[in-house]
């Protein structure tokens, strides 16, 4: 059998105009995830990514602290299907169905981007809707697509690297909660609430054969709890 180590980016420049960056602490987050995947002796063959440019910088910044900053870094091959689900279209399409429906929550949608509260409301609220496959649009790709994608790129995984190997993927809570999905059998919602507890630069562990995938373990961030301070433990 393999092992599969999926790992989640770095926290990521939430409340800028480009999400899709690491922080100085997620920069420092993925480092140190590399300097104790070393510290603790683990060796990969193979390492994968999706091709956002959190993704990107994690595992530019896991290398580093993995190699000891010693050039040149591993061969990292770049999949789309480890890429995160647009949330952007998920809100712009669900929204207003929630709304239609219940007035009362645009009072939410007014100030999610001022109130933590909100947003978390309005997000997780669209975000299930979503899954559930009750609303669709032109252009909207639905959960059970997205989570299709994502188990094509892991079957790809499983069948080049079935036998004695241990493979890393730098992704979003996305791809990881699909993952699990497939494994555990969990519906899609269970999935995705699942997903919402991922820590960044926390890794989710699975056994593999070119046919079988198992879950080993789930949210690992021992580097992080070596820290002794909360505010390395981020979710976004």
């Amino acid at each position: 059998m393999s092992t599969l180590y999926m790992i989640r980016h770095g926290q990521a420049s939430f409340g800028r105009r480009n999400y899709d960056r690491l922080s100085d602490l997620g920069h420092a987050q993925a480092k140190l995830l590399g300097e104790y995947c070393r510290g603790m002796g683990i060796s990969f063959d193979a390492f994968y990514t999706g091709t956002m440019q959190r993704h990107l910088e994690t595992a530019d910044r896991f290398f580093q602290g993995f190699s000891g900053e010693k050039k040149p870094y591993p061969i990292l091959t770049e999949m789309q299907a480890f890429n995160e689900y647009d949330p952007e279209a998920v809100l712009k399409t669900v929204i207003p169905v929630l709304i239609h429906e219940d007035p009362d929550f645009s009072k939410d949608v007014e100030t999610m981007f001022n109130s933590k509260k909100s947003f978390q409301i309005v997000f997780e609220k669209a975000v299930l809707r979503w899954v559930s496959g009750d609303v669709q649009a032109p252009g909207l790709v639905s959960w059970e697509d997205y989570s299709g994608q994502v188990r094509h790129g892991i079957a790809e995984i499983m069948k080049a690297h079935g036998s004695g190997k241990t493979v890393a993927v730098f992704s979003s809570g996305g791809p990881i909660s699909a993952t699990v999905q497939k494994a555990l059998s969990l519906s899609g919602t269970s999935a995705i609430q699942v997903g919402w507890q991922i820590i960044n630069t926390s890794v989710t562990r699975f056994k593999f054969t070119t046919d079988r995938i198992m879950m080993m373990s789930f949210n690992e961030h021992a580097h992080l709890e070596m820290k002794q301070e909360k505010e390395w433990i981020t979710y976004r």
